[in-house]
């Protein structure tokens, strides 16, 4: 659409007068029951919480898109909600008379009987095409809900529906007149397709640039004209820019949990709209971002009102700034992007940024908030290792997804901050958009396969891994390994070409080859956080139960690859946690143990601020 469309909000009362001309290129209206009762349902349930309000208060129907047509308005987009506010409005018609009011005029390039059909609905006549019959349910649906109100509210709804701004707690539509030199037919099919869906971002854009404001602030002069133009071709190109630096995906999912692909440039109006005047604009409609910035931006015939647009925009520009200043600093971008994961708000995360003196007194508060976020307490001044060892050892995979994710997260956050000499950062993008796995790292022997499908791919996994070139060396002599290993690759592999596949063979393979590469998985299972490490469910699924010099090789090439995985994952299959590593292949009790007592040292070194205050200590 054209940058200088121009919108506003009208009350239904204001378009009674009008005549509405619906092109050949839109079908015919298509609402259902359920639609026509959602929009009823809707308008009665502001009614009765607006006896309650200011007459500022009213309900706003999506948006109607016009441009002028021979005298008349031709309905770009909006027909469905214009036809079935006609259809009530035919419903009602008595009481409209009684009002001295009238119903806005519809006509059709192509429909031609459709307008009088509309004029007095017969339902008889429902079959006669398609047309006509989603009318005739239209109206039943009309006449339905109606029936089972009281028998007095059809004059309430009727003053809801068409109360003009004096009297207010009205209905309204969103008014978007499209320049005169817009190709209609292309507006329609973009607008049809989603590649323009005018949601709040859309219709905030077009408020911004609204000709009028400009003129408003820079006088009427033609000789202005020029500045006018500059000033809406900056904000529409700052525009594009915010939204273009919201697209990488590092960026956002920085600040967002939200798979959103366009209009990401929402979530930052909707950060600063947060502290403007709202009153009468319901929490829960779907497009109170726009009308909190209609009534900043509008004077709605208040002429003492001045609307300044370069200074709103500014507020804009600098809430997306501050994002930025903190996506830049490495410590900020992972305080944040762990607590954003976290499901903490940016808009809280905003609060504490404006209640701190310093920068040291955020990062504080950050760091508190990342503390209780973790463990389910507040208190942070009583941290130590003691309590930390305590509390680590009071998580185990019993304990569930929801409080050992956050910890082995935090584990990966804080490790990298702990290295000031790299840049490295972690991938919050790519940690959100796949799914991630609690997984053993050394595997429980007793989750044995049970399906014919995945003890195939267990033995195929166990096959291409002694195939490969990733089996370590060990004191064994190569001649013993390499005996036991190709033994258990021929009996592997003639069982995965047997006729039938025997399930007492498979068993018997999986117990060779977990006392070849687990000999001490007769031992109690160990469900501590030491033995768990977060896996990408794809991973962990493919290598079900595989034991651990599998899974190791599974991560090595992921990471030759340069796919993501999470530092303290690749580190532990890796066994950089274990004191000793004379024994690649395995994973005993005493690399569990190192590798929690890993996570306590790491957190507890993050929590006393290192890697978070580095650059500040000595400084504030």
């Amino acid at each position: 659409m054209s940058e200088f469309n121009e919108l506003e909000l009208k009350p239904i009362n204001d378009l009674l007068e009008l005549s509405f001309f619906i092109p050949a290129y839109q079908r015919g209206y298509r609402w259902s029951k359920r639609q026509v009762t959602e929009l009823l349902d809707d308008i009665k349930e502001f009614q009765q919480q607006a006896e309650n309000s200011s007459k500022n208060a009213f309900y706003c129907l999506q948006p109607i898109v016009v441009k002028r047509h021979n005298g008349d308005w031709e309905l770009v987009d909006g027909q469905q909600r214009l036809t079935t506010i006609y259809i009530i409005l035919t419903y009602l018609k008595d009481i409209l008379t009684l009002l001295g009011k009238s119903r806005y005029q519809l006509s059709y390039e192509t429909r031609e009987e459709s307008a009088d059909f509309l004029q007095d609905i017969d339902e008889e006549r429902g079959e006669e095409n398609i047309d006509f019959f989603h009318i005739v349910q239209a109206k039943k649906a009309v006449e339905e809900w109606f029936k089972a109100q009281d028998g007095t509210y059809q004059i309430k709804f009727i003053q809801t529906l068409l109360n003009d701004d004096d009297t207010g707690k009205n209905v309204k539509v969103i008014w978007y007149q499209i320049d005169e030199t817009e190709n209609v037919t292309e507006v329609f099919t973009r607008l049809n397709m989603g590649k323009i869906p005018l949601v709040n971002a859309e219709l905030v854009k077009a408020l911004f640039l609204k000709s009028s404001n400009f003129a408003q602030n820079i006088g009427d002069s033609k000789s202005k004209k020029p500045i006018q133009d500059l000033q809406q071709l900056k904000i529409s190109q700052e525009w594009d820019a915010i939204e273009k630096r919201l697209q990488d995906d590092t960026f956002w999912y920085f600040i967002s949990n939200k798979s959103i692909t366009t209009n990401r440039i929402e979530f930052v109006l909707d950060l600063a709209s947060r502290k403007l005047n709202d009153e009468g604009i319901l929490d829960t409609d779907k497009l109170k971002i726009f009308l909190t910035f209609n009534r900043l931006l509008t004077n709605n015939g208040d002429k003492d009102k001045t609307v300044d647009v370069a200074r709103e925009w500014l507020k804009i520009k600098q809430c997306f700034m501050t994002l930025e200043e903190w996506y830049n600093d490495r410590a900020l971008f992972h305080l944040i992007g762990y607590l954003v994961s976290q499901n903490v708000s940016i808009a809280n995360i905003f609060d504490l940024h404006q209640e701190a003196l310093t920068k040291y007194d955020f990062r504080q508060s950050l760091l508190k908030l990342v503390f209780s976020k973790s463990f389910s307490v507040r208190q942070i001044d009583d941290l130590s290792q003691e309590w930390l060892e305590d509390r680590l050892n009071a998580v185990t995979y019993e304990s569930g997804v929801h409080r050992l994710r956050p910890i082995l997260l935090l584990f990966n956050v804080a490790s990298l901050l702990a290295n000031p000499a790299t840049d490295a950062r972690f991938q919050f993008d790519k940690y959100k958009l796949d799914s991630w796995d609690i997984e053993h790292i050394r595997s429980v022997a007793s989750d044995i396969p049970n399906s014919k499908d995945k003890q195939k791919a267990w033995l195929e996994n166990v096959v291409a891994y002694i195939s490969s070139d990733e089996t370590p060396e060990t004191e064994e002599s190569d001649v013993d390994v390499n005996n036991e290993e190709l033994s258990i690759k021929l009996e592997a592999t003639e069982l995965l070409q047997a006729a039938s596949f025997n399930n007492d063979q498979f068993e018997a393979v999986y117990d060779k080859v977990r006392a070849y590469y687990d000999p001490d998985s007769n031992e109690d299972v160990d469900n501590s956080i030491g033995n768990l490490t977060l896996l990408d469910s794809r991973t962990n699924r493919s290598y079900q139960n595989a034991v651990f010099p599998i899974k190791r090789a599974r991560i090595i090439a992921l990471d030759k690859k340069a796919t993501f995985v999470p530092l303290c994952t690749k580190n532990a299959f890796l066994k950089y946690y274990s004191k000793q590593v004379d024994k690649m292949l395995y994973w005993e009790a005493k690399d569990s143990e190192d590798h929690q007592r890993a996570m306590v040292e790491m957190l507890l070194g993050f929590f006393q601020g290192v890697g978070v205050h580095q650059k500040e200590l000595g400084h504030e």
